[in-house]
């Protein structure tokens, strides 16, 4: 796997706290997460680096995506950069 960085909206509350909504993929399909499970700070066993760690169901299933803190920037752990099967990776 690689560290692959793919735009993210994410949204905020009134206390600061981010939440993405969307995932942009590098050829520029676009997943809306349908629901945020879980949050926590982690590394990336598959990419390499830290971050906090969102885990995402899109499309029906499990996703990671993380936010670098240090390089404040999002990225996925992708199986390959030129396509868009890292959401098919089944935690």
């Amino acid at each position: 796997m690689s560290k692959v960085y793919v735009d993210v909206t994410a949204k905020f509350d009134k206390d600061g706290r981010m939440e993405p909504v969307q995932v942009s993929w590098t050829d520029g399909t676009r997943y809306t997460i349908d629901k945020v499970v879980g949050v926590c700070r982690a590394a990336s066993t598959g990419g390499g680096g830290t971050g906090i760690r969102y885990t995402c169901r899109i499309c029906g299933r499990s996703a990671f995506i993380f936010y670098s803190e240090r390089e404040h920037r999002w990225f996925v752990e992708g199986k390959d950069s030129a396509r868009s099967d890292w959401i098919y990776t089944v935690i």
